[in-house]
């Protein structure tokens, strides 16, 4: 995300969160053809071998460089990138002294490390910490609560699992033209929210009705991965660079303890067969109306320093009021 342009920034993040589709696909027709879980759990653990070795030719994010204080390491990485793009001369021209003329403004406040306790600490950041992770922790613990439980929406597990996967990836391109076009709040609040409701809709389909559930079902996972690929780029944008992925790591963190606590919510069937279901689908609501809370990032640059962050809520609010002034007049 550091890296890409403002205008292309949506559509590489979408196709970005598009490859967890294509390995959904992928992970149900390995498992179909290797039955042996330890096999197979040795099979889908290769791919993380490859990462460890070519993500050491990745390059570093410059901003974040630039930002901590590593001016030299900033400079080579934007050298490097200027090389691999084919503005070789470009890069030879940028120099030492351009680099620090140039980001004068924003090396004056933002270099060093920034503590993670800023983000509660800070009174722009703390409602937008709290509330992503909320979204993030709904994310994990509604779609691995019903995804790591298929057999109780369909007796063909394998088929299912392809079908979420092949279903995920339209959803992600809708959700693409929904941020571009209503923005990040309403895509995020959207997906969420019809997610939730497609869950709870399931609690009203009478269980001989399998084809139904299990669409409903698809559709409620669906609209999760949607709101996965809206939550991976609105806190991209929430967040500024000293901080963005440690509050990603955060989210992560969040999600992943969504996902151990998702699964076991299934016990509480023993007390009435539609009660999972309604936890799972309340969760994604709730999150998606507490999305409301959130500032709009559309069409913003991505904030460098934490003053970044407190100089945009200062511009909405004065916009705010310079609105209600002229609305004020303009009415009298």
């Amino acid at each position: 995300m550091e890296w890409t342009s403002a205008r292309a920034r949506v559509l590489v993040m979408t196709l970005n969160t598009m490859a967890f589709s294509v390995g959904q696909v992928l992970m149900a027709t390995v498992a179909y053809g290797v039955r042996d879980w330890a096999l197979l759990q040795l099979t889908v653990s290769v791919p993380f071998f490859l990462c460890f070795v070519y993500s050491w030719w990745l390059a570093e994010s410059a901003r974040w460089l630039l930002l901590a204080g590593r001016l030299e390491e900033g400079l080579r990485e934007l050298q490097r990138v200027a090389a691999i793009n084919g503005r070789k001369a470009v890069g030879n021209a940028l120099t030492m002294e351009v680099l620090l003329s140039a980001m004068q403004e924003e090396l004056s406040v933002g270099q060093g490390p920034a503590s993670p306790g800023a983000l509660f600490r800070t009174p722009g950041l703390r409602l937008r910490t709290c509330v992503s992770t909320l979204c993030w922790f709904a994310f994990g613990f509604t779609f691995y609560g019903l995804a790591l439980d298929l057999q109780a929406i369909s007796s063909n597990i394998f088929l299912l699992s392809v079908l979420i996967g092949v279903v995920d990836i339209p959803a992600k391109i809708g959700i693409l033209l929904l941020l571009n076009r209503l923005g990040r709040r309403p895509s995020q609040v959207v997906s969420l929210v019809l997610a939730g409701l497609c869950i709870l809709a399931n609690t009203l389909v009478p269980p001989e009705t399998g084809i139904l559930r299990s669409a409903l079902a698809v559709l409620g996972l669906v609209g999760l991965g949607a709101a996965f690929t809206s939550t991976i780029i609105y806190t991209g944008e929430l967040f500024p660079t000293v901080l963005r992925m440690t509050f990603v790591g955060m989210g992560q963190m969040a999600a992943r303890g969504g996902a151990i606590l998702g699964p076991p919510v299934r016990l509480l069937g023993v007390y009435g067969p539609s009660l999972p279901l309604l936890v799972y689908g309340a969760v994604p609501v709730l999150s998606g109306l507490a999305a409301l809370l959130l500032p709009e990032t559309r069409s913003l640059p991505l904030p460098d320093t934490i003053q970044d962050v407190q100089s945009q809520a200062v511009k909405k609010v004065t916009q705010a009021i310079q609105e209600g002034s002229v609305l004020k007049s303009t009415h009298f």
